[in-house]
């Protein structure tokens, strides 16, 4: 059998699009990783047969990442974080966003307000969660309406 390495599954995601259209082999796999599979020694309906598989468990796995993904709205107790998100507590006071805000977490990680918005909030070691959004990360605190963007400090 051709699937002797697993490399492959690996490979093909990392070149898939998420294009609806069908994709050929070629498209999906590297010409010397297909010699070195031995995928140029299918026939044309086997090499078909590969692509759509791998294209079929490329789908399956990015539906099965959308499932545990989380509403970035959702903080508190029930709530599950995405693969990328971190939860933890402000360690200590949390007084708001003042624009220039530096929270330190009770991970010992420290980020920093990157977009301006301003909202008074007294709580003492409220539930804090940072999560992606687009090319950043954005801070959703315990008791506050909205996340709000940061950095990274350490």
């Amino acid at each position: 059998m051709f699937w002797k390495t697993p490399s492959l599954l690996i490979v093909a995601c990392f070149t898939l699009t998420t294009t609806a259209s069908a994709q050929t082999l070629d498209q999906l796999v590297p010409a010397d990783r297909q010699q070195q599979l031995g995928f140029d020694r299918l026939s044309i309906q086997q090499r078909a047969d590969v692509a759509r598989l791998l294209q079929d468990v490329y789908q399956l796995g990015a539906q099965e990442g959308r499932k545990g993904m989380i509403s970035p709205n959702l903080i508190g107790p029930g709530a599950v974080p995405a693969l990328s998100s971190i939860e933890s507590k402000v360690d200590g006071s949390f007084e708001g966003w003042q624009g220039d805000t530096i929270v330190k977490l009770k991970n010992g990680e420290m980020w920093k307000q990157a977009e301006y918005y301003y909202h008074y909030y007294y709580a003492y070691m409220p539930k804090a969660l940072v999560y992606r959004d687009g090319g950043g990360y954005k801070m959703r605190v315990e008791g506050v309406d909205r996340g709000v963007a940061v950095e990274r400090v350490r």
